[in-house]
């Protein structure tokens, strides 16, 4: 062939071969709903796999990608519909191939070199100092992606030009006398048109450039020579090697010995058997029937999907979620739980053909609870046969209302977000393995995004614009008729009228209308689920440091702060407790006359009626607030005249207190100033470490 008259371009990229048994373990990892940093660790052990996925995302956007982490980019852009996608195109490509033996033998000795590559540059780039793991990663896949783009275009005339599924310089002299253009400049045409903002396509392109013109170059140049240097020998440590690594990098022998052992040993295992055509073929077969499976799971999770998109309430979606699990596996029943996000409370959803008393359980989002409350706070699957803790009076209630000898608890999840658990009634421990398969997995991951879509989707219903606008209006109009009283003073001066004070008030209220329409502007921005393990400590004292320069050190005041050790860590919303503890102090801060006093304190507590709780305490030593206005103090209505503490919003501050599902009280007097304490549910997500 004239290559020189022919053009690379992406449809060389859509023919590569990817190597089956990654895209099994890709396409289960799409089904199971693993997260991206797993699926790029897949994706980075099969060259053919990693240039299709960043050449889709490149087309997808005219933004380019991170350059430094080319895969990891491309995941996000594209989702795990377009990568489980990819992966099924190059499936069906595979399954249709038919290889010689040779050309078999070829192709898994690409598919090795590859992978080799990509370990030795993995293992290689943090030896050397080099942060760019990805990017050097990437470099060793891509040595010899040339080559496999010859040889998809040739086959066997390529194979039989006796030629090494490695890059080498005699391999180019042999391209070039055949086909007018070698690997490496077709490497740098395609890597070319991803325009990356990195040297990667140049550590390719000049690869077998001379030795000194490398050791002047980029640190991406010398490791992809090092890396190329390693993969003609990759299972023996040659003396070309060490001294090739004692040039670029300085080396010593020990250093070069552990980088090689390394390396070593997370070579995969079939590069043993590249020799045996039997093994091969063999190996092949498995992979390739594994995939006509995964087809027939991904089948059944477009079903299950398009079933759950006509559930439009959470009732409808939880009965057709059930019959998913009972058509397809042999549960006895299936019993959800949602989630209350404010609550954090599990609660039984009860559909058609269920008892009652499902819908009356409510349980805590404590491990100690219940298996499903340890389910959903682990993120694996519980069960009663072999449970990780006693079982509770929650749970033999449960064993009952799923009619089974025992039960497993299969949590729903979505980006590490808890949302709820389904609880499978099972005759005996036998039925276990049967609910660890893919499929079931795969459901659990269609539910969790059915669930999350539904919640965001009433989420939008009731927080529609007309909504937001009657909420802040409420909110705005007591400073408003505030500032307009005192412009009519303004208007009328006297002797007794001191204009700046009413200036100063006034500034005060146009800066609480801003306190209150930022707060609901942004709360579309506060996180919507709870985070677990939050140290409210470690956020007081962050607090007081953000406000200290502009609140606390212009007036002299040096905060006395008084945290409880040991003090549990809750699942709480982080971003609305800095807030109200923010509003807090700045009001504090107005109380108190220069250098006064105000403490900030932590502890545990507990009530009858509120169970165990921790409290945060902001006290200030000012002159109080007036009887008649502490019955109002939390309503928008409150005026600022003369107490300070509602000057920044206390019916906001309350809204936020109630969002988080907590308490907040005020004590005041004019002997021992005010004191606001905040009271946030102790429900403790883990063991606190």
């Amino acid at each position: 062939m004239e290559a020189t008259d022919q053009n690379f371009s992406e449809q060389d990229i859509a023919d590569l071969f990817c190597m089956p048994q990654v895209l099994v373990d890709l396409i289960e990892a799409c089904l199971q709903g693993d997260d991206a940093q797993s699926i790029a660790d897949i994706i980075l052990r099969d060259a053919a796999l990693s240039a299709k996925i960043i050449l889709a995302a490149t087309k997808s956007s005219l933004s380019p990608l991170d350059p430094l982490e080319p895969v990891s980019s491309a995941i996000q852009r594209l989702g795990l519909p377009m990568i489980t996608g990819i992966a099924l195109q190059a499936a069906r490509q595979m399954v249709q191939h038919s290889f010689t033996p040779q050309e078999l033998s070829f192709q898994y000795g690409l598919w090795f070199s590859a992978r080799v590559s990509g370990v030795v540059a993995r293992c290689l780039a943090p030896s050397v100092n080099y942060p760019h793991i990805e990017e050097a990663q990437l470099s060793g896949l891509m040595l010899n992606l040339g080559i496999q783009v010859l040889f998809v275009r040739e086959s066997g005339n390529y194979v039989d030009l006796d030629t090494n599924p490695w890059s080498s310089a005699i391999q180019c002299r042999l391209e070039e006398a055949n086909y007018k253009i070698n690997h490496l400049q077709i490497a740098d045409l395609l890597i070319g048109q991803w325009q990356l903002d990195s040297f990667l396509a140049d550590a390719i392109r000049f690869l077998h450039a001379d030795i000194t013109q490398i050791e002047q170059s980029s640190v991406l140049l010398k490791i992809a020579r090092l890396i190329q240097q390693f993969s003609q020998s990759p299972h023996q440590l040659t003396a070309e090697t060490e001294a090739l690594a004692e040039r670029l990098f300085g080396f010593r022998k020990s250093e070069t010995d552990y980088l090689f052992d390394w390396a070593r040993g997370l070579h995969p295992t079939f590069g043993t058997f590249l020799t045996d055509p039997e093994r091969l073929q063999e190996e092949l077969a498995n992979a390739l029937g594994r995939l006509t499976e995964l087809s027939f799971i991904l089948a059944d999770q477009e079903a299950a999907r398009a079933r759950l998109a006509s559930g439009k309430t959470p009732e409808s979606l939880i009965k057709i979620a059930r019959n998913l699990y009972l058509e397809n596996s042999a549960a006895t029943d299936a019993i959800f739980f949602l989630l209350d996000q404010k609550s954090l409370q599990l609660t039984g959803i009860l559909t058609e053909g269920q008892p009652r008393l499902i819908g009356e359980l409510k349980i805590p989002m404590e491990a100690q609870s219940s298996l499903i409350s340890a389910a959903l706070l682990e993120g694996t699957p519980v069960d009663s046969f072999q449970p990780i803790q006693p079982l509770t009076v929650t749970d033999h209630l449960l064993l009952r209302l799923c009619k089974g000898s025992g039960m497993s608890c299969h949590p729903f999840r979505f980006k590490d977000r808890a949302l709820g658990v389904v609880v499978l009634g099972i005759d005996s421990e036998t039925c276990l393995q049967r609910l660890q398969s893919l499929q079931t997995k795969m459901f659990g991951q269609v539910v969790s995004t059915a669930i999350m879509r539904m919640s965001a989707d009433v989420q939008d219903h009731f927080s529609d614009g007309s909504s937001l606008l009657r909420r802040v209006s409420h909110e705005v109009n007591s400073p408003l008729t505030i500032i307009s009283n005192y412009t009519e003073v303004l208007n009328h001066p006297s002797a007794e009228i001191d204009s700046q004070e009413l200036t100063e008030v006034i500034k005060k209220e146009v800066r609480r209308i801003d306190d209150i329409i930022n707060y609901y502007l942004n709360q579309q921005e506060i996180p919507e689920f709870p985070e677990y393990r939050v140290d409210l400590n470690q956020l007081a004292l962050d607090t007081v440091a953000a406000i200290s320069d502009v609140e606390f050190k212009p007036r002299q005041i040096v905060p006395r702060v008084d945290l409880q050790k040991n003090l549990d860590k809750v699942a709480t919303n982080p971003v609305l407790v800095k807030q109200i503890l923010v509003n807090l102090l700045k009001n504090a801060a107005e109380a108190v006359s220069d250098g006064g006093m105000i403490q900030l304190v932590t502890r545990d507590g507990y009530s009858a009626d509120r169970g165990s709780h921790v409290e945060i305490i902001v006290k200030d030593n000012g002159p109080g607030i007036a009887p008649q206005l502490q019955e109002k103090l939390f309503q928008p209505v409150v005026s600022t005249k003369g107490a300070g503490h509602a000057g920044v919003g206390l019916s906001i501050v309350k809204g936020m207190v109630d969002d988080l599902g907590g308490w907040i009280s005020c004590h005041s007097s004019t002997e021992s100033g005010t004191s606001f304490h905040l009271q946030i549910p102790c429900r403790v997500g883990r063991t606190n470490s």
